[in-house]
């Protein structure tokens, strides 16, 4: 048994660089979001789960792991698949004030990201990446495009995903004390200029979404 098949306790089915790494066991929490209106900070629970072959189906991949090396555990996992450019530890508060996000700093890209989910809008990743949750809990929603739906996944310490380019996705604290330290992955051939985050209506238009959208057409 590999180390990946040891330390993880979920994972979708196969994606990209994942062809090797099997489904394992479910136990990160992901459901249908209610699509109802009220606070992005509320629950939004349609009770039924999202299946994982779905969220597969997407370009995403969910793992959940444990006990006191998680970091080690997600950079083994990351590397296999391709990430190795590791980022330090990103702390994102729900009551920080950012005025303005570096151009070079990938930390500041993260921070002013989450602010903007005050405004509701989804945003959509330039590149793909590896995100661990290290500590702190929070809503992550993402865009079933094919469906016309949002699967809500709860953030906990030990969630690690495989985000794809394109992808729209939105984030909620909840409470006004709420937040995450996160570790990111990307590739090597990335340079931080080229990470970013495009948010609400500019991101229809952009490359790395129709690139996305075209990808899972060919998929149905």
């Amino acid at each position: 048994m590999t180390p990946w098949q040891i330390l993880c306790t979920f994972i979708c089915a196969p994606h990209e660089n994942f062809g090797q790494i099997k489904p394992i066991s479910m136990s990160v929490r992901t459901y249908y979001h209610d699509s109802l209106p009220g606070a992005t900070n509320l629950p939004h629970d349609s009770l039924p789960p999202a299946p994982s072959d779905r969220i597969a189906t997407l370009g995403w991949q969910l793992w959940m792991l444990s006990g006191d090396n998680i970091d080690k555990q997600a950079a083994e996992i990351a590397t296999e698949a391709g990430y190795t450019k590791p980022t330090d530890k990103i702390n994102v508060l729900a009551s920080e004030t950012i005025e303005s996000a570096g151009t070079e700093s990938v930390e500041d890209k993260v921070k002013m990201t989450a602010k903007l989910q005050a405004s509701k809008d989804h945003y959509t990743a330039t590149t793909s990446s590896m995100v661990l949750i290290v500590d702190g809990k929070g809503h992550y929603d993402i865009e079933d495009p094919i469906e016309n739906k949002w699967i809500r996944v709860i953030l906990t310490p030990g969630v690690l995903m495989h985000i794809p380019q394109g992808a729209h996705t939105r984030v909620a604290f909840e409470n006004p004390d709420g937040f995450l330290d996160v570790l990111m992955w990307f590739n090597e051939n990335v340079a931080p200029s080229d990470i970013d985050w495009i948010k609400g209506e500019d991101t229809h238009g952009h490359p790395v979404r129709l690139n996305y959208l075209n990808e899972l057409s060919t998929q149905r």
